[in-house]
């Protein structure tokens, strides 16, 4: 490791630029991976949760050529609200590979998280890929299989009135998805810094839109989208991802409410994401969706409260889209 320094990302110089070059080299041709430039990573480095100095690097002269991001929230898994170092963009400069980058920092990421309180790491990773072994040799365990979905917009919607969401209009909505998800593992609850960051303090060109159903004068559903463009069989696609769709079983109909929702993409190709085992995966196949790319959900229990937790069967899985495509 001679030619190489293991630093935090406070010591790497244009660090926006360095951390989107490095990105765009590892997963230029990832099934499934996002149009990234520097706005986006500018956004991303500022996810709740993250810090500087949790995320770490490979240092080759000045130049970045592996990384692992990392920002620690409350995500649900086992039954219980565990502090989860959530870790993203493992990525290392093919020109770089099989130098042993990835496993040290790995090692140091795990270190950092555990020094700041984390129960466990948690991340995705495509379980027919080369990575997943890697992670299965670093401890991590299998939570969930997660699949992207998908779909045509429908040429005709179901029968709720659909409209953007009202800023006022925030906090009961994050409460309708809070209360829908609030048993799946895996789901962060939506708390102000993180609906800001999600759905509002965004990059101009993949802005989030989030939208509400109505029925008799009463918010009954809502969807976010955001536009984005998606390695997909071997070219980019311009598409609209489906996150964070919710209803109220009590005052709607779950197949008339995600139909109307649908019909409001703001593309023609729209994805989403779902565990294989969520009870809407049904809905989900009823409005066209198809399997696309699979991903695993990898946690290692790092604290006696997580390895508590992995004891516990599994329930549905909330996938987080900003972990799998950057969304």
């Amino acid at each position: 490791m001679a030619d190489y320094e293991l630093v935090d990302l406070t010591q790497v110089a244009d660090l926006v630029g360095q951390v989107t070059a490095l990105n765009l080299a590892a997963f230029a041709e990832y099934e499934g991976a996002p149009d990234l430039d520097e706005s986006f990573t500018e956004w991303y480095l500022r996810r709740p949760g993250s810090t500087l100095q949790l995320c770490v690097g490979a240092l080759h002269g000045d130049e970045l050529v592996s990384m692992a991001l990392v920002a620690i929230q409350r995500v649900r898994i086992g039954g219980r609200l565990l502090d989860c170092g959530i870790i993203d963009s493992v990525a290392t400069e093919p020109a770089h590979w099989r130098q042993g980058l990835a496993r040290k920092l790995m090692d140091m990421a795990h270190e950092r998280m555990e020094a700041a309180g984390a129960d466990a790491g948690l991340l995705y990773t495509n379980p027919e890929d080369h990575p997943y072994r890697f992670y299965e040799r670093l401890g991590y365990q299998t939570r969930a299989v997660c699949q992207m979905m998908q779909a045509r917009r429908p040429a005709e919607g179901g029968s709720l009135q659909v409209r953007a969401a009202q800023a006022v209009e925030h906090e009961p909505l994050a409460g309708i998805i809070n209360d829908f998800y609030g048993a799946y593992e895996g789901f962060a609850p939506l708390d102000e810094k993180l609906w800001e960051w999600h759905k509002v303090d965004r990059p101009a060109d993949m802005r989030a839109e989030v939208l509400v159903a109505e029925a008799g004068g009463e918010l009954v559903a809502t969807c976010t989208w955001a536009e984005t463009s998606l390695f997909l069989q071997g070219e980019d696609v311009a598409v609209a991802a489906l996150a964070d769709f919710a209803y109220r079983p009590e005052l709607c109909d779950g197949a008339d409410a995600l139909s109307s929702l649908l019909a409001a993409a703001p593309q023609q190709t729209v994805v989403c994401l779902l565990d294989e085992h969520d009870p809407l995966l049904g809905l989900y196949a009823e409005a066209g969706f198809e399997k696309a790319v699979s991903e695993a959900s990898m946690v290692l229990p790092f604290s006696d409260d997580a390895h508590e937790a992995m004891e516990v069967k599994p329930g549905p899985w909330y996938v987080m889209i900003e972990s799998v495509i950057g969304m």
